[in-house]
This record gives C-alpha cells, structure tokens and sequence, in this order.
C-alpha cells in the first residue's frame, strides 16, 4: 500500500499540532451531520484540570440545616439524606411548652419518610396516629417529638399547623404546600431531658418517577404513563432520572425543572439499554444508583454530568437527539483498516496525553447512609504499573456525592482511571460505505503504521454532497478496552457502627460540704464550703450550685463557678447553726441535658454574723470617683476620641503604624446660625495592639446659645509581654447651653479584661448648673476588678425614690439622709443597735425581737403619730360635661410637723368618649392639673410645701372636647387625703 503510506506518511510531521487546529480544519468543510459525546468523556483528565475552580456538584447529601428564602428549588431522586430548609417555627402552650418545626425536603413530591436522626441519632418511630404523626420512641427526646410526613401530595393545609400558629394567621389555610414534600417536627420541652432546638436529619425517598419500560403504550409492560404521575413509581436508576429531568418536572403545569425535550427526542431503545445496565445485579446489589437532589439553578449540564458520573456513563448528542452510554464493555460493531481510509485526507494520531492530564491513583469519598451519611472513604485505586511509568504519583481526589454505595464508588475510580491510561486518539476520513458509524461505536482499526487499537467514537461527522469528499465520514477515536469495566475486588464489608456516643460527666464528683466561718477580723460570718474533684469532661465549662434552708425549702440561692475552679464558700442567705441542702448541676457547651444531683445536707457553724458595719469611708471614695469617671472623665474621654480619628497625631501613628481615618461630614451656618455633622472613625493596628473608634458629633448653634449631642464607640485590646489588656466603651452625652446655664445628660458603660481582672461600669448624670454652682443626680453600676470588693449600685440624688409603678402612692424615699417609708414590712429584722428619742406605739405585737442594745426614752405612737389622714367617697353618678365640676372634697386639721401632704383621688367613668381632666385644688388655689386614659381610673397629687391647719382639699373635672351636653357620669368617687409627718 504505498499510496496510501505515503498519504498517511505527509501528514503525520502535523501530529503535535494543537487541539485546536482540528477545530479549524474541520470548520472548513461542509457538514450535513455531526454526532458526538457531549458529557462524561476523560472524566479523570477533566476533574484533573478544573479542579481548583470547580463549582460544589449536585449531590445526594445535604448535611446542613438551610435556612431563609434564598434556597433553590430542588428534586429529590432515588434515596437522599438531608436535614430539610426550614421554613416555618412556632412555640406555642402553656409557657410556649410545645415547639413544631417544619423542613421542607423536596419541591417535588416524594415517596416515603425511611429513617429520622435526632441530634446525630437514628431514632425509632412509632406507627401513625390519627393525625399521622408518629411519635420518638428512642434517644433523648423519647416520647418527647412526634414526626409527620407529607409527601407533597397534600391539597389542605396542615391543620395542627394552623390552630397552633402563634400568633394566630403565622401558618394559615393557604399553606398548603402543593408539590412540596415536608416533614412536620413536633417537641415538648422537658427541662430536665431537653436542651435547645432538636437536630434533626431526614432519610427518605425521592420522587415516583415515569419509566417508559413499564408502559405498555411505547413497548415497555405495566401502567406507566408519562401525563398521570400517580402511575409513576420510585427509581433509583440514573438513566431514569435522566430521562424525566430531560423530559422536564413540573407541578400543577409548571415545569420547573429539567430540559422540555420532546419525546421523539430520546430514543428509547437507547435508553432502555442504558437503564437495563444500570439495574443488572452485581454483587448481591444494583450496578449503577444514583441519589441526587436535582438542582433547578444549576446548568442542565452540571445535572446531567452528575448522573452520568454515578454510572460511568457518556452521553451523546446527535441531529435526531440524545441519549446515554453507560459505563460496560461494548460489541465492536466494525473493523477498519488504513485502506479504508480517504487518500488526500489529513490523519492525526497521538499516542500520549500530555503528563499534566495523566493520574494513575484516585481515592475520595462518598456518602453513607450507615453513618448518617457522613461522607465515607472508598477504597483507593492505585495503578502501580502507571506510577513506574509516571516516575512519581499523580494522584486524583474524585469524590461521588451521588453513590451511596461502597463497592460503586470503587467501581467507577477504577473505570475513570483505566480509562485515563489509555491514552491513543485519533482523527481520519473514512469512505461512505461508513457512514453509519456513530458517536458512541466501538471500532478497532488495524493500521500498519499506528497498531491496532480498539477505538471508541467519540464525534462522527458527515461530509455534505457540495463539499470535496461527499458521503464520505469523518471520525473523532479514543482508545478504549473493554478490561476497564472489569469487576473491582469487592471491599470488605464494613459494618457500619454508627459513631458511639462519648460518655460524659452527669454531675460533679465527690462533692464534700463543710460548715465553716467566712471573713477576716471582727467581719465575720457563717458560710458553707463546697469542695470537689477537677474533672476532664471538655463539654464541662461550669458548675452550678443551689442551696436552701432544710426547713425553707422555697428560700434558694444559687452560685456558678467555672470548670476551672473546685471550691466555693456559699454566704448568700447563709445563718449559723442552721441545716442546709446544696446540690450542683453541671453547665456544658454545647448544652445537653443534665440534671440537679441529689441534695447533700449540711449544718453551719453557731457563728454570729459581725459583718454588720458599713465602710463609709470607702463607699464615699467610690462615689467620688465613679462621679469623676462619669463626668470629667467622660468629657476627657470625647476629646480624646476626637483627637484619635480627625489629627494626624505622632504619637498614636508610632504606636500602631497602620492607621486608617474615615470622616464625614455636613454643615450649614447662616446669620450666625449653624448646625454641623461630624463622623469620624479611626481602625489602627499594631505590634500587639489594635483599636477601632467612631464618634459622631452633632451641633447647633445661635449666637452664643448651642446644643450638641455625641456617640462615642471604642474598642482597644494591647498586649505587653504577653499580658493583654482588653477595653471597650460606650458614651453618649447631650448638652445644652442657653444664656450661660447648662444642662447636661452622660451615659456610660465601660467593661475591661487584664491581669488585674474582670470589671464593668455602667453609669448616668443628669447635671444642671452654671456659674453659680451645679445640681446633678447620677447612678452607677459597678463589678469591680477584685473579687473582695463589692459589686455595687449607688445613686446621687436629693431625693432617691423606689415604686413599683403601679401604687405610686407608697414609694419608699431616701432624702436628707434619712429614710421614708409610707408602709414597711419587715419580715426579719436583725438590729445591732438602736436609740429612739420618743417612740408611742398604741398597740404592738412582737412575735420574736432580737435587740442587742436598745435606748428608748419615752416610746408613744399615736394613730396619727406617723400619719394624719381623713378620706370621703360618693358612689352615685354625677355627670360631668365640657365645663369643670366639683366632684370630691374632704377637709384635713395638718399637723405642723408635716412633711408633705398626699391626695389620691380614684374613680370611674361611664365612658371614654371624651378625655378626662383633673384640676386640684387646696383652699381654692390651683395646685396642679392632670389626666388619664382608662377607667377605672386613679390620680394623685402631692403637696410639698404644707401649712399647718385645717385645709380644704377639691378635685374638680371636665370632659375635654365634649359638646354642649354631652359627657360621662362618674361614680364611685374616693378622696383620700395623708399628711406624712416628719
């Protein structure tokens, strides 16, 4: 044959050319037809090179809870894990007892709920009630969940859904969920066995699906239709799934997911070939499933790629449409030699892939059900013939999120890394008598020059009748061998021992009580000392300890201490000579349910509580300071912060050298009127230290008149020879200054950690003044450093009062240094010493008083020895219109030690059609004006400056807005009047 070698001979100097020259040269020529594999050729030499930038791929596994509205619309098929997107949560009952959690799994009806783990548990389910929900029977949340399956066939919302929703409407009759397969989680809080939402992870299978083999109507044997889904069955078969994705899924007319192709489209005899492959039994179990969650917005391509990648398989797309080859040997349909070449035609051959796509190990994972479907290794190929010739190992991560099983993942590593090693390709004309070769044909060509070779198909192109060579046949070949999908050793059967639970502590260990005495000095008193051993558990991160009298079981106090610690000295509420229970419960993370220990008792020492006294002295230093801190501290603090971010400041750019500034700002000023806004942040980092600052200052100014408002943030953290020192601040501050008096309002919190400590501020001023002096009323939150000092709340004010807001007529009032009371009760009184100059009390009876010294000279309390008080009250209707009308008076004799006198008037009215307005009146002089918005309804009003003598006290109303003649009637009108004496 020396014309044909001397053809094959010119052409051969052009095999190292490009790829793409091929392109080029056979875009020259006229087509009438072309076939090709489309997806899933050189996998391996694929996943090789787009492995860094490679998108996620679907899967059959979704590990994670998903949450909020930006999921995609997914189709379950074949049997997936997922933990479901939740999309509705609702407590509700007694105490929001009861919660219901609702997953959605597919947007697409599925088959069946198979399994249920709760917090990394598989769990056992009991039969259906009447309502289909099936309750736990197993694992922590026991006859505490109950589960409910809809498979999105449901056409009426979920009714407990819809009377339980709290609020009412949250989940109403509209929610149906047509189409969507959901599963419904119901719990019940147990304190004792519950913590946190349940973790849960559903099993289930996917959609019924269309197989054209069981129908009768289009070859096939059985009812399956493609129009009427409820004839549709469950398919874990790869090429099914395929076929009604390219067919295309919808949901009452709307197809939502997959291709729209027609019918005529997808031979069936091709996929019939394909599926049949896929369900042949090789080693007691299919040889190819697939489990999958279709995604809707990912490119067909990226689906159908991961399909095929769970069988082996191509697909191959031609004029007259598509179909899949799955990964089997194959007939050879034909043998070619060089004389069926067309002489004159360029033929390119390459022996070799380029090394950068070559890989002779592959190992990855997949998922496995038998371990919650965690993603499991499989068995690793390694080709060592392939690594001698390589000289050292190229190795592939190929992982198979849709194979659940073992045996398949080893199965297909070893089919795509063969198939990687047979590296020949080839390029030639043939003459019409083959042009019914097609993509996806098994050939073998016997070529003197090249060898013979059995060649996969991989494109086939016809010439048209107007081009140089018409009918004639050009043909894209890749090496194959049918040894590639020679059986793999089957892996050795693991048995798939779910992870076992650690063993964790329950509650503390040797825990040993003492009575002891607590305090130094003369400051002494009686306390419990709980000792116990250190322990190893890591989810431990505290203990808690609770103790309570034995005889006043409902008087408890509790302490925490950190893992760390093995001692604590409980004083809280602690008396001497007196039995007590404590028991301690264990504080974890991430929580778990852990109970309270059984109460151990103990018996405190007979010692007297001497840590009685007050250090006044010192509490005086701590509100000067704390009042310093707030105020001028507060000032130098927003200087410096201004300073920090607007200055370029030396001193703060060597100590950080990275500083970075950010201002904005806006001002107007007209007639010498002005108003300003000013941003500024500073983020600045350095040799152990970094710190991030904003402050806003606003303005306004007319004339010498201003008034400012600024926020200041801070946070600071700056380590010296490895100690730390963490800051962060909080200041707000207002100011307003008119005709040279100020007022001003400060707020701030301040918390900071070091090697001195843990400590926490919070404090608020009020202060009015000028130049002749300043008012001001503050309070302080503090936790200082030193564990031996107290944590405090002070308050600066002339008068400090206390209320519960609702019966404002019995305040307690701290003023002048002295204490005021309207009523105290005192349950138990410890007094070490008392002098009462006259004391009168008409009628006294005293249970139990322990005095330690008591000097009482002359001791009387008359009735009104404390209060002086007289009252009246009308029950019958008056009607009150647009025009003030006395309602109530009572006269009181006040007596000349009065301190105050208070008047609380309380009613009701018919209605509320108009505003009720009370005028007080005292001698006929207004003192004061008031209203509400309810009824019932109770007002009061206090007199601050009395005179002694008999006074006349007058409530007066009118209905604000009301017309001529129109009003309310008031009834029921109680006037009580009180002179508190001093």
């Amino acid at each position: 044959m020396p014309f044909i070698g001397a053809a094959i001979g010119a052409v051969v100097g052009a095999i190292g050319t490009a790829v793409g020259a091929v392109a080029s040269f056979i875009g020259g020529l006229g087509f009438i037809g072309k076939l090709a594999i489309g997806i899933g050729l050189n996998l391996a030499a694929s996943e090789l090179m787009k492995r860094k930038q490679q998108a996620p791929e679907p899967t059959g596994v979704k590990i994670q809870t998903e949450y909020g509205a930006d999921v995609p619309r997914q189709v379950a098929c074949g049997l997936v894990g997922i933990a479901g997107h939740e999309v509705h949560v609702n407590t509700y009952g007694n105490d929001n007892g009861w919660l219901q959690d609702v997953y959605q799994l597919s947007d697409y009806p599925c088959t069946s709920l198979e399994r249920v783990a709760i917090n990394g548990e598989w769990v056992t389910l009991d039969a259906p009630d009447g309502n289909g929900y099936r309750k736990v029977t197993s694992g922590e949340y026991a006859n505490l969940a109950w589960i409910k399956f809809l498979d999105g066939t449901q056409t009426t919302a979920e009714a407990e859904l819809v009377s339980s929703a709290n609020p009412s409407g949250r989940w109403g009759a509209s929610c149906v969920g047509l189409g969507c397969a959901y599963a419904i989680v119901k719990a019940k809080y147990d304190r004792e066995k519950t913590v946190g939402m349940p973790d849960v992870f559903f099993e289930l299978k996917g959609a019924k699906l269309y197989d054209w083999r069981k129908d009768s109507t289009v070859g096939g044997s059985g009812p399956h239709r493609w129009n009427d889904p409820v004839t549709h069955e469950w398919t874990d078969n790869p090429i099914v799934i395929e076929y009604n994705y390219r067919r295309g899924l919808s949901v009452n007319g709307d197809l939502f997911c997959g291709m729209e192709m027609q019918a005529s489209d997808l031979p069936l005899d091709k996929f019939t070939a394909a599926a049949n492959v896929c369900d042949e039994v090789v080693e007691g179990e299919k040889r190819y499933r697939c489990s999958i969650m279709l995604d809707c917005t990912a490119t067909h391509g990226d689906n159908i790629q991961s399909l095929m990648k769970s069988c082996g398989g191509v697909v191959i797309d031609a004029p007259d449409g598509s179909w899949p080859m799955v990964g089997a040997a194959q007939p050879v349909i034909a043998t070619i030699t060089d004389d069926d070449l067309v002489v004159g035609e360029q033929v390119r051959w390459q022996a070799k892939r380029s090394m950068s796509e070559l890989v002779n190990s592959i190992s990855g994972t997949h998922p496995d059900p038998g371990q919650l479907w965690s993603m499991a290794g499989y068995e690793a190929i390694v080709l060592d013939s392939a690594i001698v010739v390589d000289r050292r190992t190229r190795d592939l991560a190929m992982d198979f999120p849709t194979v659940m099983s073992a045996r398949q993942a080893k199965q297909l590593a070893s089919i795509y890394a063969a198939e990687n090693r047979l590296e020949a390709t080839a390029e030639i004309t043939l003459r019409p008598r083959w042009r019914g070769l097609k993509a996806g044909d098994w050939i073998t060509w016997q070529s003197a020059r090249f060898g013979t070779l059995t060649y996969l198909v991989t494109e086939s192109t016809l010439y048209s009748l107007d081009s140089q060579g018409p009918r004639n046949v050009r043909l894209a070949l890749q090496q194959r061998d049918a040894s590639i999908y020679d059986a793999v050793t089957v892996p050795v059967p693991v048995v798939p021992y779910p992870p076992g639970k650690p063993v964790y502590l329950q509650e503390v260990q040797n825990l040993q009580l003492a009575g002891v005495t607590a305090g130094s000095g003369t400051k002494l008193m009686p306390a419990i000392q709980a000792v116990w051993d250190g322990m190893d558990d890591v989810t431990v991160v505290g203990v808690e300890l609770e103790w309570w009298p034995t005889a006043e079981p409902t008087s408890r106090a509790t302490m925490s201490k950190p893992a760390d610690e093995t001692i604590a000295v409980l004083t809280d509420g602690v008396v001497s000579d007196t039995e007590y229970q404590v028991r301690t419960r264990l504080m974890t993370s991430p929580q778990r349910p852990v109970a309270w220990s059984t109460p151990k008792v103990v018996t405190t020492l007979n010692q007297p509580n001497t840590d009685t006294a007050v250090d006044y002295d010192e509490v005086g230093k701590f509100v000067n300071e704390a009042t310093d801190w707030l105020n001028y501290n507060t000032r130098e603090e927003i200087e410096r912060g201004l300073d920090n971010a607007t200055k370029d400041m030396a001193d703060l750019d060597q100590q950080y050298g990275n500083v970075q500034r950010l201002r904005h700002e806006a001002a107007v000023t007209a007639n010498g009127i002005a108003a300003s806004y000013q941003e500024a942040i500073l983020v600045a980092v350095g040799p152990g230290s970094a710190i991030a600052q904003r402050i806003e200052v606003l303005e306004v100014k007319v004339d010498q008149d201003i008034a400012q408002a600024v926020d200041l943030l801070t946070t600071q953290i700056n380590e010296v020879d490895g100690r730390v020192t963490a800051n962060a601040t909080a200041i707000t501050a207002v100011t307003v200054t008119v005709n040279d008096v100020s007022a001003e309002g400060n707020f701030r919190m301040e918390v900071s950690a070091g090697p001195a400590g843990y400590a926490s501020r919070v404090g608020a001023q009020a202060r009015v003044g000028g130049t002749g002096g300043w008012r001001s009323s503050s309070w302080f939150l503090d936790v200082p450093s030193n564990e031996l000092d107290p944590t405090r709340f002070a308050a600066l004010a002339d008068q400090f009062v206390f209320t519960d807001g609702s019966d404002n007529f019995r305040p307690v009032v701290i003023q002048n240094g002295a204490l005021y009371a309207d009523q105290l009760y005192v349950d138990w009184a410890k007094i070490t010493n008392v002098s009462i100059g006259t004391a009168q009390i008409a009628d006294a009876s005293i249970t139990s008083a322990k005095i330690a010294n008591l000097s009482v000279d002359t001791l009387k309390l008359a009735g009104d020895a404390i209060n002086v008080t007289n009252s009246a009250y009308s029950p019958g209707a008056l009607f009150v219109g647009a025009a003030q009308t006395d309602v109530q008076s009572v006269v009181l004799n006040v007596p000349s030690d009065a301190l105050f006198v208070r008047c609380i008037f309380t009613a009701q009215t018919s209605s509320l059609n108009y505003a009720p307005v009370f005028n007080f009146y005292v001698d006929g002089n207004f003192l004061l004006t008031d209203t509400v918005s309810r009824s019932p309804f109770q007002v009061e009003f206090v007199w601050m400056t009395p005179t002694p003598g008999n006074h006349t006290f007058l409530v007066k109303m009118f209905a604000n807005g009301a017309a001529p003649g129109a009003g309310w009637d008031v009834s029921h009108r109680r006037l009580h009047v009180a002179a508190q004496r001093r």
